[in-house]
């Protein structure tokens, strides 16, 4: 078997004429199994780095670009970009991978959300859960994300226009250079970034997630073994959050990694200490 450590960049299909852009790393026949789910605005370029790592020692990984984002095939016709809508999106690309075991779950920033909400609802799929920067779901009820998808949009409405403007080397200097990508994931990321419809995609996904009357109550999931890494106050609550694990009897492990910021946390070196949360992950599940 032919190891694609770097990553193979690949269009997957996970229902009848509707695809996701993934990124594949390492020998899919391993043992060990990660799926990555980016935040806000993410594509899979932004789980790269923590891929590549996780190849070179043996793991099969997956990053993939959720429907609606750059790369991926949109939405069904008036589906809403809704946390449970994705989380099955993931069963579904699971299904077309062909795994039949069971897996880490990976999720930087408000993927936090999805990770969370995947815990109850592909329980039976799931070995362990990684949560990285991650929102975490004691903050759903208080925490407002409209300044995020005021700026969301605003970007959205320049789109490529801002590449252009003084603020493309800001941009730049924080996607994708914060996650030194090279090559294919590098061009990606940098377009995605200037794409109009991507983040016009990215602000709706955010308002889905924040709308009060959603149908998936984001608790918790409190069975599975699950590490934490921090960085920011976007995952503010983890503490007491790891406290409610070790009430629960599983096995939690929080880090913080040093000199690193949200999108720092996903680039070497920091990478090495993810890649060893996973190592503990998988040996703590079951």
């Amino acid at each position: 078997m032919v190891l694609a450590e770097n990553g193979d960049f690949l269009m997957m299909e996970v229902a009848p004429s509707r695809r996701l852009h993934i990124g594949v790393y390492g020998d899919p026949s391993a043992d060990r199994v990660l799926l990555f789910d980016p935040g806000s605005f993410g594509i899979y370029a932004d789980g790269h780095q923590l891929c590549v790592e996780l190849a070179s020692r043996g793991w099969h990984a997956v990053a993939l670009t959720r429907a609606g984002m750059y790369g991926s095939d949109p939405l069904p016709e008036g589906q809403e970009p809704l946390p449970g809508f994705h989380v099955h999106d993931m069963e579904r690309l699971m299904d077309a991978l062909g795994w039949n075991k069971k897996i880490i779950l990976a999720g930087h920033s408000m993927a936090g959300v999805r990770v969370h909400l995947s815990g109850h609802l592909l329980e039976h799929r799931l070995r362990g859960l990684m949560l990285l920067d991650a929102v975490c779901p004691s903050l759903m009820d208080t925490l407002v994300w409209s300044g995020w998808v005021g700026w969301d949009k605003a970007l959205g409405a320049a789109g490529a226009f801002v590449a252009g403007t003084a603020l493309g080397p800001m941009v730049e200097e924080l996607h994708p250079n914060a996650l030194k990508l090279e090559g294919r994931p590098r061009e990606d990321k940098l377009a995605s970034v200037a794409s109009e419809a991507h983040l016009l995609a990215s602000a709706a996904e955010v308002a889905a997630t924040e709308r009060r009357s959603m149908d998936d109550v984001i608790e918790p999931a409190l069975t599975l073994p699950s590490f934490f890494a921090t960085a920011t106050p976007v995952s503010q609550g983890t503490t007491k959050l790891v406290q409610q694990y070790k009430a629960a009897g599983t096995w939690a492990e929080r880090i913080k990694p040093r000199k690193v910021g949200h999108v720092s946390l996903l680039a070497p070196p920091a990478v090495k200490e993810l890649a060893d949360g996973a190592d503990a992950v998988w040996v703590a599940g079951r």
